[in-house]
């Protein structure tokens, strides 16, 4: 009767299968982190770009038609601070799908006394949080300039 020597191997891997598996689980990982910063980023886009579409609508209404017998008087010697106005008679609420703007739409007449004419510009401001502006200008019924105004 001859004895068999057997040999069982139970359980041992390979030093280069347990690299290429630690190499595939790293990759794995860099990959759903990349993934997951790609849709947090999407999701930024999507809040800029819905808050700035109440922005669009708004230009559409107001500064692409403007509405000039609509703007008041300024009291000041040319335009009154913005910060003044705030929450005045003056300043008027916008609404539209659910979000609101604050505006301001006045106007400043300027005697020439070379000319005896008098000279007009408008100015239309709107907000969303009291501190940043939108504004636009015109003279005489013409837009010259808008830009962003912060209040300090």
């Amino acid at each position: 009767m001859s004895i068999k020597k057997i040999s069982t191997q139970k359980g041992w891997v390979s030093l280069p299968i347990i690299a290429l598996l630690l190499a595939v689980s790293a990759l794995s990982a860099r990959y759903q982190e990349t993934l997951l910063a790609s849709y947090k980023w999407r999701g930024q886009l999507s809040d800029v770009a819905e808050k700035q579409e109440i922005w669009r609508f708004f230009r559409e209404g107001f500064v692409e038609s403007p509405s000039f017998n609509l703007a008041s008087l300024s009291v000041c010697v040319g335009f009154c601070e913005l910060a003044s106005l705030q929450n005045t008679s003056q300043e008027k609420e916008w609404n539209h799908d659910g979000k609101v703007l604050n505006y301001q739409w006045t106007r400043y007449e300027k005697f020439d006394v070379d000319t005896n004419l008098v000279e007009t510009s408008y100015r239309l401001c709107a907000t969303q949080n009291q501190q940043t502006y939108l504004c636009w200008w015109w003279r005489e019924s013409k837009l010259i300039s808008s830009g962003w105004v912060s209040i300090n």
